[in-house]
């Protein structure tokens, strides 16, 4: 009673906390849809109870036998059907996310029988056209899944793992839908988008403990869903019931059974890109790698007040470490090999999870809800030095980071229907995330790279890290508001929806700057802004050193983002066997720089979303459903960091005769060209601009339209195989082109391919012709074919599918992966016209063949075994220069990475030889490489394996649960070196070799009681 009591008083602590700062959005829900088969009159009324809450609707049949229960909170109903008060026949169904749970009953001679009564069977809904899958935490949890968002997108099909680089080392990564980048996805829990919105990479989250189910739409959302060009990750937390529940619970993923990994050394692979083991000097280590992780959690569940005011709370303390390798320069680091040890621990009040949600059943026909959570996780990030050739790891630390991460999530979110008819939903909510890192000290350690080559036996090293520091956080508030009216055989739907993102973000070189030293190679260029910067005429390999300082410091970094969407959709139901979904969305997209100004502002026309159900057979389980649409993303908070923050990017380039020991600065410095000024490329130099000057009047935001046709077919009760084609194009591409037309102080929003009109460094507003520009078209095009068979048996579940696809095109999406850049929308694509010639190809989420099959078997009553097992061909890999064979101004600018390698040789009158001074860029022979030429990295094979033991201690219903990844310990390289040259002419004796594999085997043990 004492657990109770303490139970029951922490329940009421956290209702606290929802109800009194609650915002909101809409709450996550399901349809009941039915009919009475062969209804020819009579009086019969509908009802739904839901088994959890005893609440309870009533509806009417119309005129044809139908009826239909809108927005009901997910679960477990009770529908029965009454003729004159009696309850003539009844079943019991389960209501799935944002679903159509189908309900038939059968009249015959003035009675009823019920068509679908069993809640193990598959159940069909004819009336979607949306293609993804539905998954209950329950399932989850006796499956072999990992508990991220990433793991629960990637068993759907047409959803693969994208770069590995993005993020920390051994990180669950981010998922890729339909050939769409990693940053074009968006998530949902009970209705309020956490999605990241400075990069759209990755999604706030809550134990798994919490959630209820999870819906992965992979293509075809209505209207009602937008600002995602991939895919939709919605989920619905559990709610409580009639019944006080309590649950507790512990996990475990030992250090000691994490397998160790790999090591990928230099000289390895060229030629193929296959990241063979090498010959070289070491690269990347993950052999000392190491994932520690401990939580538990405390849940409990029921009536404030029966049968109308319910809760549900939990509290997660976890303790985690994560140790691994690093590389103190760039975070690419294509360039740089591991020289650091990193120790990441997050334990305590800093890595505490808590929420709760409360229900309020206003009356059976209104509901309102209220929700929150706190997920802060803090950690102290400590640096060592690690000796890359000896492998030997400093004990003592050379600095140390505080790493804010995390935030809070709170929400209300109003249901209700009137007049059986007509259904309201309400939602206002709001979501602060927070990635500030603090070091320990800002002024003394620069960051230092040692790119030379030949590799120095004795690299330059700095005494820390270094890096960028600043706060740095996120808002979003959000607000919905969703109608729905139900009229003869149609069904309208129109909504609101607006999000105000407010950013703060401040970045200053920690220790003053960011020294990278690199070799010139003979004839070997600096490119500029206007042209060639600086030219190696010495006859022989140069040393010399860039600095690079990025700072908005000194003057903000508050702004943000207003995107207000209107829709309206009509479901129609022209038939008993067709359902048309007619549908439109209008976006407007607003950016707002740190001095207040508008710098890009989108107010488009109305985009269709166009669906189609046919049910050939008229028993409710076979369809023939299509959809085309048309998908907006909006321009990312980050953008807003990069353009208008007052963000000062400049490098400037040296000769040095000398390096401090303590920091590893240079010293003796002298400018290239022998001035500060035209040895400096300025990427931008702290002004915000205006929209006239930023973004081109005629651009339009980026969109992708997408094609879908397929089929499903009950083969019998346990058994459904469905086939669906799937095909997505860019109809605009949005990107900053950077070239001499554009505004000189600032890069320039454009559709590249396509003229503009923007104003010049001189005030004057021009039309700026494609020709002019010289940018290609942007294309991104996928096309796949899915297989899928579903099995749901008494015994056993499983969900077996096949995907053929191919994404082709010259740039990927929203960020770039084959050299990690993570600039939403601002990548290094279409900034120069030489960074494209080349471009076309197999795009990096290519994966041509993906196998995936999943599911559980119950061994007996107690014991459960389950799998999930995938396998991947391997992306495309390329060749990437670091010169051009035009250096005009036009044509190539200050940076970027080509698709020519340069030689080392020249074409003098005809002879070809090695360079001298005397030869022109003309003279220069490259080779060029198109998008792919580096061939693929290799398949990847993964198999997971569970067993859920559930028993009873007294009256307590207790579980114990042991789940193996990566079983068979396979480690392929995930990740691959692309970048053959260093400089141009110097060549990468890191190209080829592995930035990452595969995660080695590791195990969780957990075990938890509910009384």
């Amino acid at each position: 009673m004492n657990i109770r009591l303490l139970m029951r008083t922490l329940c009421v602590a956290l209702a606290l906390f929802v109800t009194v700062p609650a915002y909101a959005v809409g709450e996550a829900t399901g349809n009941i849809v039915g009919s009475l088969e062969n209804y020819s009159g009579g009086n019969f009324t509908v009802n739904a109870t839901h088994t959890a809450t005893g609440r309870s609707r009533d509806v009417s049949v119309d005129s044809s036998g139908d009826f239909r229960f809108s927005q009901l909170p997910v679960g477990t109903y009770i529908v029965s059907v009454s003729s004159d008060g009696n309850v003539v026949a009844e079943s019991q169904f389960n209501v799935a996310l944002n679903g159509n749970t189908v309900a038939r009953f059968e009249v015959s001679d003035g009675s009823l029988e019920e068509i679908v009564v069993t809640a193990t069977a598959l159940t069909g809904d004819v009336y979607s056209t949306d293609s993804g899958l539905v998954l209950s935490e329950t399932e989850i949890d006796i499956m072999p899944v990992a508990r991220t968002l990433t793991g629960i997108s990637l068993l759907a099909p047409g959803v693969v793992l994208g770069e590995s680089k993005f993020g920390l080392s051994g990180g669950p990564g981010f998922a890729s839908f339909g050939g769409s980048s990693i940053a074009e996805n968006s998530c949902y829990i009970n209705g309020l988008e956490v999605t990241n919105t400075s990069q759209g990479l990755g999604c706030g989250a809550v134990p798994f403990e919490f959630y209820q189910q999870f819906q992965v739409k992979t293509g075809g959302y209505s209207a009602q869903y937008g600002r995602s060009t991939g895919g939709v990750l919605n989920a619905v937390t559990k709610s409580g019931g009639n019944e006080w529940e309590f649950g507790i619970g512990a996990a475990i993923e030992p250090k000691s059974l994490y397998e160790e990994g790999k090591i990928s050394r230099g000289n390895g692979g060229l030629g193929g890109g296959q990241g063979g083991v090498g010959t070289g000097r070491i690269f990347r280590d993950t052999t000392k790698d190491e994932n520690d992780l401990f939580e538990y959690w405390l849940t409990a569940s029921g009536p404030i007040i029966e049968d109308r005011l319910f809760i549900y709370a939990i509290v997660n303390p976890r303790d985690e470490q994560q140790n691994f390798s690093w590389q103190a320069g760039s975070p690419s680091a294509e360039f740089n090999r591991d020289t650091e040890y990193r120790k990441i621990d997050k334990s305590g009040s800093d890595n505490l999870f808590w929420g709760a949600k409360v229900d309020w059943d206003i009356n059976d026909y209104h509901r309102l809800s209220a929700w929150g959570y706190s997920n802060r996780s803090d950690g102290i990030d400590t640096h060592f030095a690690k000796d890359p050739v000896t492998n030997e790891i400093s004990s003592t630390s050379n600095s140390y980071f505080i790493r804010k991460r995390g935030g809070t999530a709170s929400s209300i979110n109003y249901t209700g229907t009137f007049m059986d008819d007509f259904t309201v939903s309400a939602m206002f909510g709001t979501i602060e995330t927070e990635y500030t890192t603090e070091p320990d000290d800002v002024v003394r350690c620069p960051r230092v790279t040692d790119n030379r080559t030949p590799a120095p036996a004795v690299p330059i090293t700095g005494c820390g890290p270094g890096g960028q520091f600043g706060d740095n956080r996120d808002t979003n508030d959000q607000f919905r508001l969703d109608l729905e009216y139900s009229v003869g055989d149609h069904l309208v739907r129109v909504g609101l929806d607006k999000q105000d993102r407010d950013t703060f973000h401040l970045s200053s070189p920690i220790g003053g700057g960011r020294y990278t030293y690199s070799t010139l190679a003979p004839n070997g260029t600096i490119q500029g802004t206007n042209g060639v910067l600086y030219t190696n005429t010495t006859g022989a390999p140069q040393e010399i050193v860039n600095n690079r300082l990025f700072d908005n410091g000194q003057s903000g970094g508050k702004f943000k983002s207003e995107l207000t969407a209107y829709y309206i959709e009509d479901e129609w139901q022209l038939n008993d066997n067709v359902v048309l979904y007619l549908g439109a969305r209008k976006d407007q997209l607003t950016n707002i720089g740190g001095t207040g100004v508008v710098f890009t502002d989108f107010d488009q026309e109305w985009a269709p979303r166009v669906g189609l159900s046919w049910d050939p057979t008229g028993n409710g389980q076979d369809k023939v459903y299509s959809t085309w649409g048309r998908y907006y993303l909006p321009v990312a908070n980050n953008t807003n960091f990069r353009v208008a923050s007052g963000v000062s990017d400049t490098t400037t380039h040296y000769t040095y005769t000398g390096v401090d020991p303590a920091t590893g600065a240079p010293t003796g410095l002298v400018p290239v060209t022998g001035d500060v000024n035209t040895s400096t490329v300025v990427n931008s130099d702290g002004t915000a601009p205006t929209q006239a000057q930023f973004q081109a009047q005629e651009a339009d935001p980026f969109f992708k339209e997408e094609f879908i046709l397929g089929y499903e077919k009950y083969l019998s009760d346990e058994n459904k195989v469905s086939v669906r084609y799937v095909n997505r194009d860019v109809g605009a591409t949005l990107d900053d082109y950077c070239g001499p037309l554009a505004n000189g102080t600032y890069c320039t929003l454009v559709n590249p391919g396509f003229g503009g009109t923007w104003e010049d460094t001189d005030g004057v507003t021009r039309f700026h012709p494609a020709d002019q520009i010289k940018l290609p078209k942007g294309r991104n095009e996928y096309n796949a074919v899915q297989l899928q068979w579903d099995h749901t048996g008494e015994r056993t579940n499983f969900t077996f599918t096949y995907s053929w696809s191919q994404s082709i095109g010259n740039f990927e999406g929203a960020v770039k992966s084959d050299i990690q850049q993570p600039d939403a929308g601002i990548t290094q694509d279409f900034d120069f016209p030489a960074l494209m010639d080349g471009s076309d190809g197999y795009l990096p989420n290519d994966r041509r063949h993906v196998f995936k099959f999943f599911g559980s078997y119950q061994i007996n009553d107690k014991l459960t075994a389950g799998w999930n097992a995938s396998l991947a061909s391997g992306r495309p890999l390329n060749l990437f220069g670091q010169g051009y064979p035009d250096d005009a101004a036009d044509i190539y600018g200050a940076y970027g990475d080509t698709f020519y390698l340069f030689t080392n040789t020249c074409n003098t009158a005809g002879v070809v030889g090695p360079c001298t001074p005397a030869n022109v860029q003309a003279d220069k022979i490259y080779t060029f490489n198109p998008r792919g030429s580096g061939g693929r990295t290799p398949w990847l094979t993964t198999l997971d394996a569970s067993l859920t033991y559930d028993f009873f201690v007294g009256d307590v219903d207790m579980s114990a649960n042991l789940q193996i990844f990566n079983i068979l310990d396979i480690q392929e390289a995930t990740s691959i070196n692309e970048h053959v040259e260093q400089s141009e002419g110097t060549p990468n004796e890191w190209y080829g070799a592995a930035y990452g594999w595969q995660t080695p085997r590791y195990v969780r043990l957990s075990i938890q009681a509910r009384f």
